[in-house]
């Protein structure tokens, strides 16, 4: 039988998605912790990962995945959500590109035997639909209505899966990561700083957000923790209300807050993609906080002032603190 490696031991982590903004700073914590990392990418040829990560072709429609060698598995696969206008056709790419990379890592966790290792697979903090001013943890049902909650639910079914294997599955449920290299934050920072940016909707909605970095340690403390298993929210412990968000924002730029959104006009813009910031979701990461994990970045603003300050915190620093105490 094949055994966990133990924490203070390397491993091997296979990624798919390395090439996204979470992936990208995943790949630097891992080779920084001294674990073996292998990058699934659709063009190595194009990647520009440093030479100790090892490149191997794949794409979503294959098969089985080539993990082989692999301690964990980590799934980051997705096209971006808010990119393009949710047409029938888009709706169906979204969901296909999900459910076949889960399949297809799954399988490749099939094929070489899934006793002793693990699946970390990215899902999203819609499951659980729409929860207005309710607070939310992992115990919390599926919920009901709408694209996104439905995409999560079958997203995370087809990943079940892969306890057939007998692999630990660890259902990382993604809250919104705050990064500047993309994302949400680079989206808003224009419209911000130009002083016109406001309030998004009623202004009561929740927002469950999170720092890169800790979204990164987040999912090092899955790996570490064997004891961690299904729904995991990766999630600051401090959520804000839309208004709180805009304040902040706002704030942290030394900009008005003008020119509020309303919900009327939002859909009228982004049509059914503005669920994404007009549902609720007041999540608490409480697998996290219940396993001894402490964010660097809980409030929103530590987490605005460092990204956009002049010199944010890199991850390696963080790991390098963390192992001198």
């Amino acid at each position: 039988m094949t055994t966990r490696p133990r924490v203070d031991e390397s491993r091997t982590v296979a990624i798919a998605g390395a090439n996204g903004m979470l992936g990208h700073h995943l790949v630097e914590a891992l080779h920084a912790s001294g674990n073996r990392v292998i990058a699934l990418v659709r063009q190595p040829s194009a990647q520009h990962f440093t030479s100790a990560v090892e490149l191997r072709r794949w794409q979503a429609s294959d098969p089985v995945a080539p993990v082989d060698g692999a301690d964990a598995v980590i799934n980051l696969v997705g096209n971006p959500i808010f990119a393009k206008p949710w047409s029938p056709e888009r709706k169906q790419e979204l969901t296909q590109t999900r459910l076949l990379a889960t399949r297809s890592l799954v399988e490749g966790i099939r094929k070489i035997g899934g006793e002793g290792r693990t699946f970390i697979s990215s899902t999203a903090v819609e499951y659980t639909g729409d929860t207005g001013d309710r607070q939310v943890d992992e115990q919390a049902a599926p919920g009901t209505g709408g694209f996104l909650t439905e995409l999560t639910q079958v997203w995370e079914a087809e990943a079940q899966h892969v306890r057939e294997t007998g692999a630990r599955l660890v259902l990382l449920r993604q809250s919104l990561v705050l990064g500047r290299e993309g994302g949400t934050l680079a989206a808003l920072l224009p419209v911000y700083r130009s002083g016109f940016g406001g309030t998004l909707g009623p202004g009561g909605q929740w927002f469950s957000w999170i720092h890169i970095n800790d979204a990164v340690r987040l999912i090092l403390h899955a790996l570490d923790q064997e004891t961690i298993t299904g729904p995991f929210i990766s999630a600051s412990p401090n959520p804000v209300t839309s208004r709180e968000f805009a304040e902040t924002f706002a704030h942290t730029l030394h900009r008005p807050r003008l020119f509020p959104m309303s919900r009327g006009m939002m859909q009228m813009v982004w049509g059914e993609r503005a669920a994404l910031f007009l549902d609720s979701h007041r999540m608490v990461p409480q697998v996290a906080l219940s396993t001894g994990f402490q964010f660097r970045f809980p409030t929103l603003s530590e987490t605005l002032s460092d990204l956009l300050g002049p010199h944010p915190i890199p991850i390696a620093q963080l790991l390098q603190e963390a192992s001198r105490k």
